[in-house]
């Protein structure tokens, strides 16, 4: 066989029709528990697509639920960060929802609050410190650099 006759076979080789994925809603009759998750799959032949009434009680649920800001780079001390992605991890929670949970747990509890705030502080003057102590070990850097 020759390289165009190749080419022209491969051409009509036969191709996968088109799948056609249309979103199904199980019946759910209340609102999901801790370790539930709504269930919307696609169909398979024979299955009957959402009403407007499904879509439209989807919405109004989703809109029941709180707003999710952008994500918020943290830069964390490498040892927190190693301990808190193990509480993370034993206790299968996110470190988003580990934070808000804290925040929420903390901010009706003033005392408790006030030494949140306290330990915050201490820690941004040290940060900064460290921060003031790096630009000055560049500068000296450069300046030793431009010399030679």
């Amino acid at each position: 066989m020759s390289l165009l006759d190749e080419i022209r076979s491969r051409a009509n080789q036969p191709t996968v029709p088109p799948r056609q994925d249309v979103l199904q809603q199980t019946p759910v009759t209340s609102t999901p528990k801790e370790d539930e998750h709504i269930d919307v799959a696609t169909t398979e032949s024979g299955q009957q697509p959402i009403s407007g009434s499904e879509l439209k009680r989807l919405e109004e649920l989703l809109a029941s639920f709180p707003e999710i800001a952008s994500r918020v780079p943290v830069r964390l001390e490498a040892p927190i960060k190693q301990e808190i992605d193990e509480l993370c991890n034993r206790e299968k929670v996110t470190i988003e929802t580990l934070i808000e949970a804290f925040y929420v747990t903390c901010k009706d509890k003033e005392s408790v609050m006030r030494q949140v705030i306290k330990e915050a502080k201490k820690r941004l003057k040290s940060r900064k410190e460290v921060g003031n102590i790096r630009s000055s070990l560049t500068k000296l850097n450069n300046l030793t650099k431009n010399k030679k």
